[in-house]
């Protein structure tokens, strides 16, 4: 047997606050020397808005009345595809990798056991972050920008603007689903690069359901999937500081995920002091 049969509830609450207690200590500890972000934020930020505007221009509208003649049963596939986009599974999933990696830390045997099983809970963790970071940054620069959606082309044109709107069919950039589901794409890519073209090739049928539905314009969501990939990047970077599912070397931009090989060696150093 690796671990006993019964877990109460009692157990489960005390797991639960060592759990707090060394995401806490994680949080306190003294961060990680980084390269600063803030130039290669302000240079992504220029580079974005040059490449968005020449193809909200050339493409939005064409693309929008497109949509507009597609057959329904095109449509309706697109309308299945889409739901992949939506984050109440995705943090649901990403809750349950927490649950279990604590839960399986509890009752394993061994050091290495309960590594492997804690590297899963902060990567869950992470998961998670994530997905909230993005979908509250999508949802204020929606009603910050107050775009008219696809759907009003006819009445407001393809750039109709009405900042500070808290009407949705005034939330058309950037596209929620395409910031969801491309954010998911980034922190997966980052806990397993090999894996990141697998990824893609889900990520890119959601973001072409958004134009097909006429819920949103090309660059929204190419927005959208900048702000997704931006996400995951930003909360990496800050998990890694503190060395929570993440490592980043002293000048790198991009962190690296921890392996149970990198665990092992920090705790021999602690052990030592």
């Amino acid at each position: 047997m690796s671990g006993r049969a019964v877990f109460t509830w009692a157990e489960g609450a005390s797991a639960a606050r060592r759990a707090w207690r060394d995401l806490a200590a994680h949080w306190r500890r003294p961060l990680a020397p980084a390269a600063p972000l803030w130039p290669l934020w302000i240079a992504l930020a220029v580079l974005t808005a040059s490449v968005l505007i020449p193809i909200g221009l050339a493409l939005d509208e064409k693309t929008a009345r497109a949509a507009l003649r597609l057959d329904p049963d095109f449509i309706h596939v697109f309308g299945a595809i889409s739901q992949i986009g939506k984050s109440h599974w995705l943090f649901a999933l990403s809750l349950l990798a927490v649950a279990v990696g604590l839960f399986r830390r509890e009752i394993v045997l061994g050091p290495r056991r309960r590594a492997a099983w804690g590297l899963v809970a902060s990567r869950g963790l992470y998961f998670f972050a994530v997905m909230a970071f993005s979908g509250i940054a999508a949802q204020v620069v929606k009603h910050v920008v107050g775009r008219a959606r696809p759907y009003l082309i006819d009445l407001d044109g393809p750039f109709h603007f009405d900042f500070f709107s808290l009407k949705a069919v005034e939330a058309s950039f950037p596209s929620g689903h395409t910031t969801t589901v491309f954010a998911a794409l980034a922190a997966l890519t980052l806990l397993w690069p090999r894996l990141g073209p697998a990824f893609l090739i889900v990520a890119l049928p959601v973001a072409a359901s958004r134009i097909v539905l006429g819920a949103h314009y090309v660059s929204d969501v190419a927005g959208g999937a900048c702000l997704g990939l931006a996400s995951a990047l930003a909360v990496a970077r800050i998990f890694a500081r503190r060395r929570i599912a993440f490592t980043l070397a002293p000048g790198a931009i991009v962190p690296r995920p921890r392996s149970l090989k990198s665990i092992g060696k920090s705790q021999n150093l602690t052990d030592r002091r």
